[in-house]
């Protein structure tokens, strides 16, 4: 029996939300809706007025008509933390009462503010004693709360909080293709640019090995090129988007974009350096960022890594009555909300 999953996608600069219907075959994605945010109710991905984002999200269910309340919401910023460790094997139960205790020490969020989850990556014996690797987010409990209060808010039911960089794997990583053997640690990075947030994840045939989450974005371009050639925001996002633009412009455009890419360059470099022998053969991106002109090519040139736009689409069979250029546009955006519907698969 087909069941509804929505994907509700909290912006710096709008709310989104993707309905899938699952169940027997690919999952249908059947109603997409996106509604502004103004100036300042969503920072660096965090909620900072939730009556503003509420009354968002309440106008986002109602334009999109979506037939169920629940949704799962994904968080995204720089007060989420992710550590991998390892800890001496325990019962679920046990791990989870003690987790607090054993990494605390690794997350820079007192224990009592903070939201733990894991996820077990592998089990192996070391020294004659079993062990597990795990992946631990640590989220601010007030951050977290505050997404949670626009859903109440809009009188949703918040049934699950991912991690956005999670969701992204799920939407847009795939595996086949990479030519990689068995042994082989990473694979796959998987980069959203959105407007002040860029989340980058490399998995492993879906299960995320490294995660960093950066205070940048598309915003930065803009402002920068408003700022350098003292022309208004609007100007300075018609040059990023293609527009007709002059060398000066083009140049700050230029420098500005290449120092967004050399970061997320040098997050891969340190998830080289700290996992020997993982290698990035395959970068997919998505988010609004990523349609700047020349930012994949670039990405791709600045890496080594073979670079390409993600496509969330090709996960779920397309049912929304848009156009097709309507549907290329928005496919980027909306790869945050489709991850977030998505089920959670079994690692290949």
């Amino acid at each position: 029996m087909a069941r509804t999953r929505i994907g509700l996608d909290v912006g710096s600069t709008s709310v989104r939300a993707a309905e899938l219907t699952v169940g027997g075959g690919a999952p249908s994605l059947v109603r997409i809706a996106q509604v502004p945010l103004g100036p300042g109710a969503v920072e660096n991905g965090e909620v900072r007025d939730v009556e503003a984002v509420t009354e968002a999200v309440r106008e986002l269910w109602r334009r999109g008509g979506f037939k169920s309340r629940e949704a799962s919401l994904g968080v995204g910023n720089q007060r989420v933390v992710v550590r991998e460790v390892t800890l001496p094997a325990l019962p679920e139960k046990e791990m989870r009462q003690s987790l607090p205790f054993q990494v605390q020490e690794l997350i820079p969020i007192p224990m009592d503010e903070a939201v733990l989850d894991y996820d077990v990556l592998e089990e192996l014996e070391e020294e004659g004693r079993k062990v597990q690797r795990l992946l631990v987010v640590a989220a601010q409990r007030e951050m977290v709360d505050r997404h949670l209060a626009v859903a109440t808010g809009a009188k949703l039911e918040a049934v699950g909080v991912d991690l956005v960089p999670f969701a992204l794997v799920r939407s847009i990583g795939e595996y086949e293709g990479l030519g990689l053997e068995e042994s082989d640690a990473g694979g796959e990075a998987v980069v959203d640019v959105g407007a002040d947030v860029t989340n980058i994840s490399v998995h492993e045939r879906g299960v995320p090995r490294f995660v960093r989450i950066l205070p940048s974005g598309s915003n930065d371009v803009t402002t920068s090129v408003a700022t350098s050639l003292g022309v208004d925001t609007e100007t300075a996002e018609t040059f990023k988007r293609g527009g007709a633009a002059s060398d000066d412009a083009r140049r700050t455009l230029e420098q500005r974009v290449t120092a967004l890419v050399d970061e997320i360059r040098s997050s891969l470099d340190f998830y080289r350096a700290q996992m020997p022998g993982a290698q990035v053969s395959r970068i997919r991106t998505s988010g609004g960022g990523s349609k700047m002109p020349g930012f994949i090519d670039l990405l791709g040139q600045r890496t080594g890594v073979a670079t390409e736009a993600g496509h969330p689409f090709a996960k779920v069979d397309v049912r929304v009555a848009l156009s097709p250029q309507d549907l290329n546009e928005a496919e980027p955006l909306l790869a945050v909300a489709i991850g977030l519907a998505l089920p959670q698969e079994e690692p290949r």
